[in-house]
């Protein structure tokens, strides 16, 4: 992962977009609103990040803590050269890895979809590739296809799969963008060599994802195609962006196939990618114009992290981060950081469970549902809809909400979770709704009933 940029920046670009005629409920092209149905209902998915780089968790190879924040740049933030980084290969055997538990794990949390790491920037592949041998059944000891495997467990349990890819970098190739100094000290890429990296890996593997392992969707990350890191080159994103479409056209591809650290940008072509991806851990402060998806943490890294005084998000802040996300026009990607040996660590599932407990009793309000009908900030009240009737989120012990005022006559009003009539008062320019004050929904949503799905108007 690697985005630094403001959600604001993305809320820029897709108004520049819309300005263009693509906008949330125009989609680029015909087949697109056919390819991004399943994943607009989905609203929630599990990112993995995942590799060679699990094994250190962040602790560098004098035994401090990694200064650098997210353990999966572990070869870079350590200055390793390739031949000393690659020899974590051998450490690399997940004997905990279980493709079933991790599946069950993700849709008990009312997950429908995973992202995983299918080979990030240092290059090391979690599918076997015929393409190199820098990966889990030619360079570890579990000689396991662990791609495969959750294919094959996402199949049974009826979640999509999705794989990230970095493109431009691949710390193994001296001759991709932007590879460190340290890994090839001696080696420089030029454009020659970039197109060597090209056809030699990096294109040849996204068609082998697609004719192999039936992707469901890309995560492309870092497109930077040349020295600034700023301007796209798009005749590049374009031959990743032909062989899915040419291979695996239901497959959905998020924006950072061509979209790096721009705005504003008069040469952004939205026929390359069907969704924006928002910058690392960013949560919109308001609705966004474009259909969208925030890729989320358990914590602050990305990676397994075993530094000391790792921050775990509780599921009620990370309850609270989703509700932003989807009520601003988005689905939430929460990443977990599976250790070295395979196993997704004890406070990420008590969480995840926590909010998987929530979502069975919740869920009408996020499957499915539409973004907020009303304009709002941060600190406003994440709301959204589905029919005639608007779902508002709050607070664990919050008395009352006032919302905007609403178009259609309010007929009722109750809490989702626990069915508890919520006392309502509609005036002409607000709503306010008491919840009951003996209720005790955790984090309770507010079913909000109208005659008609006319909420705003006045």
């Amino acid at each position: 992962m690697n985005m630094k940029r403001s959600v604001l920046t993305w809320i820029l670009v897709a108004l520049h977009i819309g300005g263009a005629g693509l906008r949330a409920d125009e989609p680029g092209q015909p087949e697109a609103a056919e390819r991004m149905e399943w994943f607009r209902d989905a609203k929630f998915g599990m990112m993995i990040h995942w590799g060679i780089y699990s094994t250190r968790g962040g602790i560098a190879p004098d035994g401090s803590p990694q200064k650098a924040k997210y353990t999966e740049w572990y070869q870079s933030a350590n200055k390793l050269p390739y031949t000393e980084y690659s020899k974590l290969a051998k450490d690399f055997n997940p004997v905990e890895f279980d493709a079933d538990e991790w599946v069950q794990i993700a849709k008990k949390a009312g997950m429908k979809y995973i992202t995983i790491t299918s080979k990030h920037h240092d290059g090391f592949c979690l599918f076997d590739s015929a393409h190199t041998d820098y990966d889990i059944m030619d360079a570890t000891p579990y000689k396991r296809d662990v791609l495969m495997e959750l294919r094959e467990a996402c199949d049974k349990e009826g979640l999509k799969l999705c794989y990230y890819y970095s493109h431009a970098q691949d710390w193994e190739q001296y001759d991709a963008w932007h590879t460190p100094t340290c890994a090839f000290p001696d080696k420089r890429g030029t454009p020659v060599d970039h197109e060597r990296y090209l056809t030699g890996k990096a294109l040849p593997q996204v068609e082998e994802l697609c004719t192999r392992y039936r992707p469901d969707g890309f995560w492309f990350d870092t497109p930077w195609f040349n020295k600034e890191r700023k301007i796209p080159n798009l005749s590049i994103s374009k031959r990743f962006s032909e062989i899915v479409r040419k291979h695996r056209p239901s497959a959905v591809i998020n924006s950072r196939i061509s979209y790096g650290a721009i705005a504003g940008t008069k040469n952004l072509d939205t026929s390359l990618f069907d969704y924006l991806s928002l910058k690392d851990q960013g949560i919109p402060s308001g609705k966004l114009p474009l259909y969208a998806e925030s890729p989320d943490s358990v914590h602050h890294s990305y990676g397994y992290d075993a530094r000391p005084g790792v921050h775990y998000r509780t599921a009620e802040e990370l309850l609270g981060r989703m509700a932003q996300v989807i009520a601003g026009n988005g689905n939430y990607l929460l990443n977990v950081g599976p250790t070295g040996k395979g196993s997704i660590p004890a406070p990420a599932v008590k969480e995840l469970e926590a909010i998987g407990a929530w979502m069975a009793a919740n869920d009408e309000a996020v499957y499915g549902t539409h973004g907020s009908p009303f304009p709002w900030r941060k600190g406003g009240m994440p709301v959204t809809t589905k029919d005639n009737r608007l779902y508002v989120f709050t607070g664990t012990g919050q008395d009352s909400v006032t919302l905007p005022g609403i178009s259609s006559r309010v007929v009722g009003a109750w809490v989702l979770a626990s069915s508890a009539t919520v006392e309502v008062q509609q005036r002409e320019n607000d709503v306010v709704l008491t919840l009951p004050k003996d209720d005790e929904a955790f984090m309770p949503v507010i079913v909000v009933e109208c005659e008609d799905n006319s909420f705003v108007g006045r």
